[in-house]
């Protein structure tokens, strides 16, 4: 059998880009050394993620959330290819009416309904990005 040729890696910058114009995506981290995996709605915020997390299966936000992997995906826009992106980081319970680290106030988080009450700050710190499809060699035709 011949090796299947690998999807190209994105970078940390076009995961960056594309990160900036998603909306949503899945949340991992643990609670009581069990894996929970939850939708989230997203924003940037310079070099953070900030999440909108509905967490009526644990509760509340672990006090400590530690380190968190989130997930989206999306595609290019002719259709023609999609993108899968992971990052990994530090997260913390976000205060959304305290002023951040850059001295304003975090832009507003979508809430998509009245039980999407945890919010966190996430530092992004590893990047795992992957191009499929027809167009999989030419980065530049999904970030434009």
């Amino acid at each position: 059998m011949g090796e299947r040729p690998q999807s190209p890696r994105l970078t940390p910058e076009v995961c960056r880009s594309l990160l900036a114009a998603a909306s949503g995506g899945h949340l991992a981290l643990s609670q009581g050394a069990l894996p929970l995996v939850v939708p989230v709605t997203c924003v940037v915020d310079g070099e953070d993620l900030l999440v909108r997390a509905g967490l009526g299966l644990i509760g509340k936000v672990p006090a400590q959330p530690g380190v968190v992997a989130f997930q989206t995906e999306g595609t290019s826009p002719d259709g023609s290819s999609w993108w899968e992106i992971m990052v990994q980081g530090r997260a913390e319970v976000l205060d959304e009416r305290k002023v951040g680290p850059r001295g304003k106030l975090p832009p507003p988080l979508p809430l998509v309904d009245q039980g999407m009450t945890a919010a966190l700050r996430i530092s992004m710190e590893l990047f795992n990005g992957r191009q499929y499809g027809s167009t999989a060699g030419q980065q530049k035709e999904i970030v434009e």
